[in-house]
């Protein structure tokens, strides 16, 4: 199914009144990822810079695609700038004792951590076969599972580093702000929060009406019913992030692709990321 069929067939849902549609439309979402996992392409490739790539069923669940060259290098490029943001910010990476990966899926950015020796690498997910996969194959690092709601499983102060990837992208805003206030709990104080969001870039995707909502400040959300899977979609405007973080938290950076292409292209991202400071 092509861009263009599939944008109709979620426009024709959103719009429907029909009963069950949270679990149809959880089917549904299943179903498409069973199918594009069959239909990968033939690479090959077992393991890169030594470390074991994840099956493709694992990585269209993680990341929507399974196409392994995108799962490598955008999560490089994640990883890259994450770490160059954090060196720009005072915070270098490889001096910080404890980081957490929340939502760490099969290590997209996990992966690219295995030379940091004096930080201790930390991930969690609420799939338990993600999280297995990790634990099989990502050694340096300590994955667990976490329930689709909070609490985590961590003591409060664990962190001085925790990041949350195209999470809150995928969450309606009552769970994202359970979550965050989360990430506040187990992050040390003065410590960093790092999270991404759908934001101005993407508004294309709206509709004119949820564009105006978001153009008011509002969150949007497609599918809340199916909250936590790659279908359900979050477009967050800037207003609406900061009335989140409150008086909780610093903002340090906020890196917007449609103001600052450039960078977004290099970390081959979308998304808006934001890097904040607990108080």
């Amino acid at each position: 199914m092509g861009p263009t069929r599939r944008r109709r067939v979620k426009n024709a849902l959103l719009d429907a009144r029909i009963p069950l549609k949270g679990p149809i439309v959880a089917a549904g979402w299943r179903a498409y990822e069973s199918y594009v996992s069959r239909r990968a392409g033939s690479d090959r490739r077992t393991a890169v810079d030594g470390l074991a790539v994840p099956p493709a069923r694992l990585r269209v669940l993680t990341a929507g695609t399974a196409d392994l060259t995108w799962f490598l290098e955008a999560g490089h490029a994640h990883a890259t700038y994450l770490r160059g943001l954090l060196a720009e910010a005072g915070y270098p990476i490889d001096e910080m004792d404890r980081m957490l990966d929340l939502g760490c899926g099969c290590g997209r950015m996990l992966r690219w951590w295995t030379d940091l020796p004096a930080t201790a690498v930390h991930g969690c997910d609420y799939n338990r076969e993600l999280v297995g996969w990790c634990n099989d194959h990502l050694g340096f690092a300590e994955v667990r599972v976490n329930e689709p709601s909070p609490p985590s499983p961590y003591e409060d102060a664990s962190f001085d580093l925790v990041y949350a990837f195209s999470i809150f992208t995928h969450l309606t805003g009552d769970q994202a702000e359970r979550w965050l206030t989360e990430m506040h709990r187990i992050v040390r104080p003065g410590g960093l929060v790092w999270f991404t969001t759908h934001g101005e870039s993407l508004t294309d995707r709206l509709s004119r009406a949820d564009q105006t909502a978001f153009a008011a400040g509002s969150i949007v959300v497609h599918f809340p019913e199916a909250a936590g899977m790659n279908v359900c979609s979050a477009f967050w405007p800037a207003a609406a992030v900061r009335r989140m973080l409150g008086d909780r938290f610093e903002l340090i950076s906020h890196l917007d692709p449609l103001h600052d292409p450039a960078t977004a292209e290099r970390a081959r991202m979308s998304h808006d990321a934001y890097l904040v400071r607990r108080r």
